[in-house]
């Protein structure tokens, strides 16, 4: 058995009425987007880099001229716009002065000379004296003021030789994610999804305040990095315990709302930075109210799916009942053991009846039978952990099941023999390899299965086990002495085994590696278009603040649409439409003039539409595609080679130097090719949510490229 029905049953049961689990649920999607949108996306303010020239000589700024006024005369210009890093020096500064000192007389009759002539002729002085080269700015720069009051690019001049930095910062930003999203996948699926979230908020909040006060900016750099280690395990996390936490019919709404409040997050973003314009204020204003994030620590339960899982059956039915009682449902004790019995005793009435039907000689309707339940039995050997000291414990019910499944085999054998002298060659070589494939998997599970008992008697199993116990401790609450033994008797007698699961299983199931692989592929196509379109905005000629807040806003419908149409179509084809259109408007960028931006910004706006709206998809796709018992792990992993691709998306927007649409040409390509690869993965929509590793293997594996989902009338 594996859980899987038990437990959609028993969320439903208890979300069935009532608000909290409403609550609960965006409060996890809220911790998702928000904190996550600002750690990301803050920089792109915090780091710009306003219009800027080479400050003129000291002297020069005493004679009264304004940088306006000094500007023309000192930076050599090119098609109205004026060098960043040249400019002409004044080589005697002496003579300069005397001379102006001079202009600054009077003439006869005691007249003053106008303001006006008096500035054209200091004008021709500096220019008469100047020199006929320009070199590297000397005495710093001068920034325009007109969009940002004070950057991190203006408070430690990182411009000219050392514009690389901000690039660099992102760069490294990415980096920390990548070893964070390794390292908090993994402690999710090992000590449970509560405990890492609370972890994460306990590390991030300080972190993100400390980097309004770094001392240089390479402080400013390694406190970025650390907090980089916890994007994007920060925004996967707590979509993933939504997703557990909520009934089937539900879960298509937590991608979305979580996609919809990350998008109202960045507007709210822009919105801050056009208020503050400093970057220090804006710091302050994107970390310090997430203090409030320390309250979690009372609201959010451990996943019952990863409780279950770990064999915890008796902890995962309390977490049940506390939500259904916060909503004003009354569960009684035992009830998710009751729900688990009735549905064995159908699966086993099920196999019964099937077995009598072949021994009569009934084999009409077979074939799907037979399949559900070796599917289901597969599934069950690969998740079961024999252990020896319990094996004189089996009871006679037990024995029954095992003839029970003899004689099927038995039936199984007789049946097959019929339909070999039925079927074509064809279908003889069909039913061989499907046999073969049962054989190795059931061998995989005996290996794996005895593997994991020398495992569990390790002194690192035991270092391991009592590590998981002193995290219960501290993030769990105490249970008294009669409760723990009660939950350990319920455990022992109807845990199907501790499900553990490592990213090595990824390779060992031929259909859960083949899945992993195209998942890993279209996130790092979404993550490379996605990031690059963010960081792209200033590169579009028009205001940052109006570009970034119409890039946020124009991603709120996109997720509107993505919701209805994953409802009716499923998901596979609506990633598939939304990737390709949004490629082709990337692309098309190519080939308008530099001359018409707003058709540029407006293409390049569709092509974000159709990305965030294919982000939507994704990321409720992938949650269910992976099984429980790899989840984490396997986003992780995934998230750790997509922040690879993603260490490119600060020098993808920098081609913007030799073409304003070389960038977006490129992220044009990667969308066409996630949208085509995203055709190999099966329909998730309407299905259950896989629980084990034999869930995820069996899920998907005959399905057909060019099938499309099938509607149901509800």
């Amino acid at each position: 058995m594996t859980w899987t029905r038990e437990l959609d049953e028993a969320c439903v049961l208890a979300t069935r009425g009532g608000y909290w689990h409403v609550c609960l649920f965006y409060l996890l999607c809220v911790l998702a987007a928000i904190p996550t949108s600002f750690l990301v996306f803050s920089q792109v303010f915090t780091n710009a880099t306003p219009e800027h020239w080479c400050a003129a000589q000291p002297e020069l700024i005493s004679l009264g001229l304004s940088e306006e006024q000094l500007r023309p005369l000192l930076v050599p210009e090119d098609h109205d716009t004026f060098d960043s890093c040249h400019a002409y020096y004044v080589k005697n500064l002496e003579l300069l002065i005397e001379k102006v000192k001079g202009e600054r007389g009077t003439v006869g009759g005691g007249r003053s000379i106008d303001g006006e002539h008096q500035t054209r002729n200091i004008s021709n002085i500096i220019l008469s004296l100047r020199s006929n080269e320009t070199t590297a700015c000397r005495n710093g720069w001068s920034f325009n003021k007109e969009h940002y009051d004070r950057t991190l690019v203006t408070e430690f001049s990182l411009v000219c030789d050392k514009d690389w930095l901000p690039r660099t910062s992102n760069t490294l930003f990415w980096v920390g994610s990548i070893f964070g999203n390794l390292f908090f996948g993994w402690m999710s699926d090992r000590y449970g999804r509560r405990p890492t979230i609370l972890l994460m908020i306990f590390l991030e909040v300080p972190l993100a305040i400390a980097a309004a006060f770094p001392g240089s900016y390479w402080t400013y750099v390694v406190l970025r990095v650390v907090a980089g280690l916890f994007f994007p395990a920060l925004y996967q996390l707590p979509f993933v315990l939504a997703l557990e936490l909520m009934p089937p019919s539900k879960r298509t709404y937590t991608g979305i709302v979580v996609s919809m409040l990350f998008a109202s997050g960045m507007c709210l973003l822009a919105l801050l930075a056009f208020l503050l314009k400093d970057w220090f204020y804006l710091s302050l204003s994107t970390s310090l109210p997430f203090v409030l994030l320390y309250g979690y620590y009372w609201l959010i339960p451990e996943s019952p799916r990863w409780l279950v899982s770990r064999g915890r059956i008796a902890e995962a039915e309390k977490v049940l009942r506390n939500i259904a009682k916060k909503n004003g449902i009354e569960l009684r004790h035992g009830f998710l053991l009751e729900i688990h019995k009735r549905i064995k005793d159908e699966q086993d009435t099920e196999a019964e009846v099937t077995m009598l039907c072949n021994i009569n000689g009934h084999v009409i309707g077979y074939q799907d039978q037979r399949d559900e339940y070796t599917d289901r039995r597969i599934s069950n050997m690969l998740t079961f952990n024999p252990d020896i000291n319990r094996v004189a414990e089996i009871d006679e019910s037990k024995a029954d099941n095992l003839e029970r499944i003899i004689a099927l085999e038995v039936a199984e054998i007789v049946n097959k023999k019929a339909r070999l002298k039925i079927h074509s060659d064809s279908a003889k070589e069909d039913e061989i390899r499907n046999d073969n494939e049962e054989s190795r998997l059931n061998s995989e599970s005996n290996e794996k299965s005895t593997q994991t008992d020398s495992f569990t008697k390790s002194p690192a199993s035991t270092l391991r086990r009592k590590s998981i116990q002193f995290v219960n401790k501290i993030f769990t609450k105490e249970y008294g002495e009669d409760e723990l033994i009660e939950n350990k008797i319920m455990d022992d007698q109807n845990s199907e085994g501790d499900c553990k699961a490592s990213l090595l299983d990824i390779f060992r199931y031929p259909n859960i590696r083949k899945k992993f692989f195209i998942l890993t592929f279209n996130w790092v196509s979404l993550g490379v278009v996605y990031n690059s379109l963010s960081y792209n905005t200033p590169n579009l000629g028009v205001d940052d603040y109006l570009a970034f807040f119409i890039g946020g806003a124009v991603e709120l419908p996109s997720y509107i649409i993505a919701w209805r149409c994953m409802e009716k179509f499923g998901r596979r084809w609506v990633l598939f439409t939304f990737m390709f259109i949004g490629g082709l408007a990337c692309l098309s960028c190519a080939f308008v003039p530099e001359s018409m931006p707003w058709v540029t910004v407006s293409l390049s706006m569709l092509g974000r539409l159709f990305i965030a709206a294919s982000f939507g998809v994704f990321y409720v796709q992938i949650g269910e595609l992976l099984p429980t018992v790899l989840r984490s792990q396997a986003m992780g992993a995934a998230s750790f080679i997509a922040g690879l691709g993603l260490l490119a998306c600060p020098y993808i927007v920098h081609l913007s130097v030799y073409s304003k649409s070389l960038p977006l040409t490129i992220m044009g390509v990667f969308s066409l090719a996630g949208g085509f690869t995203s055709l190999f993965l099966p329909e998730t929509l309407n299905q259950p949510l896989p629980q084990t590793l034999g869930d995820g293997e069996l899920f998907g594996r005959n399905f057909k490229i060019l099938s499309c989902v099938k509607t149901t009338k509800v």
